[in-house]
């Protein structure tokens, strides 16, 4: 892989190259914005010409552990000459395990550039949504910057919708009653622990970005990249997606809690109903227990070694287990 560059002279893009050099040439001329798909070994370089903070450059390069989740926070960051943003993208697997992407972006007034870190994005979706509003382009960095939170605030949305049809799934198991006849009794609160794993996961990503994105389109003296009038309703139109999806995150994590409450209560409800339906038997069979056992006896009784005998306590115990099964029926505890 190597560094790619995408030119925007006079509002109209250029093919891209991968000519560096070029690129570099490109941002010192009059009404021209440079786009850099950088590689880790191009950007030390290219920090060191555009002038990028050292410290922005060793968080965009800090190494990623696989299965740790985000290594930080989403976030914009101001120095002089430049901002730096370090965004996630999401993708949720089959599994209902929300993957994320990084991305570290730097930005000056003639110049983005933009490290993915692990395949976050292809570079053809950045050109689909640059000519999705070809007008704003003249606008340069601030409209590059816009596709590029777009293309990562609609992955939140998509993830947060798939976790959303995860969930009814959840609460279709838990009522279609077909949970306790399953071969793995512990598939839903399996996946139900998956979604909310996910659901933190992405929490903690997405929380942050309500504050890039007001930070993006507050005015600040010495802003190096301010934003025209004309791009605020777009940005506004991005800050309402951060908060749809935050809400959404918020709405599904006490969705699942009542999920699990409600399955915790049927629970109860259930072996509820089965003791009593137990021990309305158990009181049933005991009666015929008892009166045998009294006349089981081995001492004279009234109507020993009588046949009449036999035909009373059989009368008394099936008499009385009648009565007490009506009456526990009509109680619906058998």
């Amino acid at each position: 892989m190597t560094t790619t560059v995408r030119i925007l002279r006079n509002g109209v893009f250029e093919p891209r190259i991968d000519d560096q050099a070029s690129g570099i040439a490109a941002a010192q001329e009059p009404d021209t914005f440079v786009w850099f798909d950088a590689e880790p070994d191009d950007l030390t370089h290219l920090a060191h010409v555009f002038g990028f903070n050292p410290h922005a450059i060793e968080d965009a390069l800090k190494p990623v552990v696989p299965g740790v989740g985000a290594a930080q926070r989403a976030k914009l960051e101001r120095f002089p000459g430049h901002v730096f943003l370090y965004l996630y993208r999401a993708q949720l697997k089959a599994d209902a395990n929300a993957e994320l992407f990084e991305i570290a972006v730097f930005a000056t007034p003639r110049v983005v550039v933009a490290l993915d870190r692990g395949g976050a994005y292809d570079v053809k979706e950045l050109d689909e949504r640059w000519g999705v509003h070809p007008e704003l382009m003249k606008f340069g960095t601030p409209a590059l910057l816009h596709a590029m939170l777009d293309l990562v605030i609609d992955s939140h949305l998509h993830a947060v919708d798939a976790l959303g049809d995860a969930v009814d799934g959840l609460e279709d198991s838990l009522f279609d009653g077909n949970e306790s006849a399953s071969d793995d009794v512990a598939d839903l609160p399996r996946r139900g622990f998956a979604i909310r794993k996910s659901l933190v996961r992405l929490r903690r990503v997405v929380q942050p970005m309500r504050e890039v994105v007001t930070g993006i389109m507050r005015r600040e003296e010495g802003d190096s990249t301010p934003i025209d009038v004309a791009l605020m309703p777009y940005y506004q139109d991005l800050y309402d997606h951060t908060l749809r999806v935050n809400d959404t995150i918020e709405g599904l994590r006490d969705l699942l809690t009542t999920i699990y409450e409600t399955r915790l209560a049927m629970a109860d409800h259930t072996l509820n109903t089965v003791m009593k339906k137990l021990t309305g038997w158990a009181a049933i069979i005991a009666v015929p227990t008892a009166v045998t056992g009294f006349y089981g006896q081995n001492v004279p009784y009234p109507g020993f070694l009588r046949p009449w005998g036999f035909w009373f306590s059989t009368a008394v115990w099936g008499g009385l287990s009648v009565v007490l099964y009506v009456a526990f029926r009509r109680r619906r505890w058998i």
